[in-house]
């Protein structure tokens, strides 16, 4: 429910600002000459009010009309009809677009049923010549500077912002999806910008478009703000243009410009769901609403800002409580049916006016039988209040007990001059017996009697405004008890998906390590597997089991000597031969193999370092290899024989080798032996020329 400030309630409204009224720029427009439906162009008188100053502008064309008011940017464009601006009801529309979004229309006489220019400036004290159209003007802008009139609203509180091609695609050609693309993307572009634009300004939206190749072929907007709240202007690129407009009405809406609080019949069904109707003195609907849970200062918050109530309704008997407690805030006059008034007789009163649920039709038919009581009497008002006086005051003294006459009387009669006895008929004396008095006193009485009211009200509403707040004091202290409980949890909660998180970390690595060690695994069984074939095999056929290395590097030694167990008296064949060095044939004898069995050549380099490593190395020549089941094997016997035969040539060698080291030492010796003859031969040369020099 709408929360209304109690300053609301005192008819305070748009117009209230700081500075007073004057600070106001307002347009008053009569039409001079001519109108909007005729062939002959319509010529307007137009007063700008600003303050004190006025500023008349006779006899100009409604085209230098709606420039000036585009220049200018006035807050109201006041008019005693609107229809004087516009031909048709689209001729309005269309001229309200054109208008500033800061300026509003009033018709200054009112909405769906409109009083009389004349009236209504007789009740405000402006007088004025309807003979002479700048005067009209001046009395429009004057009641629209005092909140008199209703603003005309034709669009909703919602914005439409259309984003579309700015260009057609054409027939096409071999360039054809490109160009197709980059249109199509501009407009996703604009679209972007502008939905980035309408986020950062907080702006509720809700968006569709229609997807085209590369991009959008259009995208649309529908902003939950009024256009004056949407900061965007309408434009264009070369491929995307961008327009930005208001959604219409149904039909055009008046609404006051200043909400004054005028007299309300208020029908009222409390319950869990509370219905509340309030109809102004003409029985027309003011508002509806029906809520769950509103309370009894919410339900007079609301009534307060709609108007002074006259009558409190209900639609059953007895009275309840919650009825009588907004009837004594107000002092209002309390209207039961006598008896539950019936389901069709309620439904016979809402059908005219419309109603969402039940609780609101029982509300309005409160209120608009309580209209039907008095409807007679104030059609009896109308008739016979003067053109001086507003109705819905007497009408308030009629209810109240007083006669129509004597109602009037309250705000025509004069008080005799000083010393001179009242010569007013006694049938004119109020129901209350006070003497007559002039209409200030009874401006001033109705004035009091209005304020006393409203301090009735807003202290019952402070009462209310307290017993809430003690309310909402406590439940500030539970709900920040289950703040506390909640950051409790929460940290609690965030402690333990802390925990998990690691958990499942070290999950995942212990998963990690357990897959590997599954193929670790697989790769043991087979290796086994492989070992068990070749053991059956080797004992029921007699054979030696090779070892296989795929070739001679170092990194395939190893895998070998991982994958197969390499170990002390194994056999090993070495299916490639080439390549290899000596770090890689140390691996061998590291692992103590018995003997190789190579296929292809080796280097003789290698071969010779494998016999200086006394490590057998055979040929597949030498030693036949069988492939039983894909694994290699040879005859002992072969082996044997080829390990003698290796053994043999060992021994060869070494004896080879001996001798060509006694022969080393032998040419050493002899080498030193001549450089030890050569070497005396010189001492002894030397000595003989000693001797020699010593004779001479």
């Amino acid at each position: 429910m709408e929360k209304i400030p109690p300053g609301n309630a005192a008819g305070r409204g748009a117009l209230d600002r700081p500075g007073g009224r004057g600070d106001l720029s307002i347009f008053g427009v009569d039409i001079a000459s001519g109108s909007p439906g005729s062939r002959r162009a319509p010529s307007y008188s137009l007063v700008i009010l600003e303050g004190d100053s006025l500023v008349p502008h006779h006899m100009i064309s409604r085209h230098k009309l709606i420039r000036m008011i585009r220049e200018r940017q006035p807050e109201i464009v006041a008019v005693d009809n609107v229809h004087e601006l516009a031909e048709s009801h689209r001729d309005l529309i269309n001229l309200l677009r054109r208008l500033p979004s800061s300026t509003r229309l009033v018709q200054v006489t009112g909405g769906e049923r409109p009083e009389s220019l004349v009236r209504l400036a007789r009740w405000n004290g402006i007088t004025f010549d309807r003979t002479k159209p700048l005067e009209e003007a001046e009395a429009s802008a004057r009641l629209a500077a005092r909140g008199v009139g209703a603003v005309v609203s034709a669009f909703e509180d919602r914005t439409l912002i259309k984003v579309s091609r700015r260009r057609s695609l054409g027939r096409g050609g071999w360039s054809q999806n490109r160009y197709t693309r980059k249109i199509h993307g501009a407009v996703m572009s604009l679209a972007r910008e502008v939905e980035r634009q309408l986020r950062e300004a907080g702006l509720e939206y809700s968006l569709r478009t229609v997807e085209g190749l590369g991009g959008f072929t259009r995208a649309e907007f529908l902003v939950e703000a009024p256009r004056d709240k949407v900061h965007i202007n309408a434009g264009y690129s070369v491929d995307a243009q961008l327009k930005v407009q208001s959604i219409e009405r149904p039909a055009l809406q008046y609404k006051p410009l200043l909400h004054r609080r005028g007299y309300i019949i208020v029908g009222l069904d409390p319950g869990t769901t509370t219905g509340i109707a309030a109809l102004n003195l003409r029985g027309e609907l003011v508002d509806l609403i029906s809520s769950r849970a509103i309370s009894s200062s919410d339900v007079i918050e609301w009534i307060a800002a709609r108007g002074r109530p006259l009558i409190v309704a209900t639609d059953v008997s007895p009275t309840p409580g919650a009825v009588e407690k907004v009837k004594r805030a107000f002092n209002a006059i309390l209207f039961s049916p006598g008896t539950d008034m019936a389901g069709e007789e309620k439904i016979a009163l809402g059908k005219e006016l419309g109603y969402r649920n039940d609780h609101e039709r029982d509300a309005l038919a409160a209120a608009l039988a309580a209209f039907k009581r008095y409807k007679n009497k104030f059609m009896q008002v109308e008739k016979k209040a003067p053109a001086e006086v507003d109705p819905d005051e007497i009408k308030a003294l009629v209810v109240r007990g007083y006669s129509i006459e004597n109602a009037i009387a309250e705000f025509t009669q004069a008080s005799p001059p000083e010393g001179r006895p009242s010569t007013a008929a006694p049938a004119a004396t109020p129901v209350t017996g006070a003497a007559a008095t002039d209409p200030d006193a009874a401006g001033l009485r109705s004035q009091i009697q209005q304020l006393t009211e409203q301090v009735r009200t807003l202290r019952s509403y402070v009462d209310e405004l307290r017993s809430q707040m003690a309310k909402k004091d406590a439940d500030l202290q539970r709900a920040n008890e289950r703040l506390d409980r909640a950051k409790d949890k929460t940290l609690r909660e965030i402690k333990r998906e802390h925990e998990i998180r690691i958990r499942e970390k070290e999950i995942e690595r212990l998963r990690s390590i357990l897959r590997a060690e599954r193929k670790y695994t697989k790769r043991l069984k087979r290796t086994v597997a492989a070992r068990k074939r070749a053991e059956r095999i080797e004992a029921v056929k007699g054979l030696r089991r090779l070892k296989p290395v795929a070739a001679f590097s170092r990194e395939a030694v190893l895998a070998a000597a991982e994958r197969y167990a390499l170990a002390e008296g194994d056999l090993v064949l070495l299916e490639d031969a080439s390549g290899g060095g000596r770090s890689t044939a140390e691996i061998f004898r590291e692992k103590g193999v018995a003997a190789i069995v190579a296929e292809g050549e080796m280097a003789p380099a290698m071969q010779e370092h494998f016999l200086d490593l006394d490590l057998p190395v055979f040929t597949s020549r030498e030693v036949a290899v069988q492939r039983i089941d894909g694994l290699p094997f040879i005859r002992p016997e072969e082996l044997e024989a080829a390990r003698e035969e290796w053994g043999v040539q060992q021994k060869a060698r070494q004896a080879r080798r001996e001798a060509e080291r006694l022969e080393s030492l032998f040419q050493d010796y002899k080498a030193e032996r001549m450089k030890e003859e050569k070497r005396k031969k010189r001492m002894e040369q030397r000595e003989k020329m000693g001797r020699r020099e010593g004779y001479n």
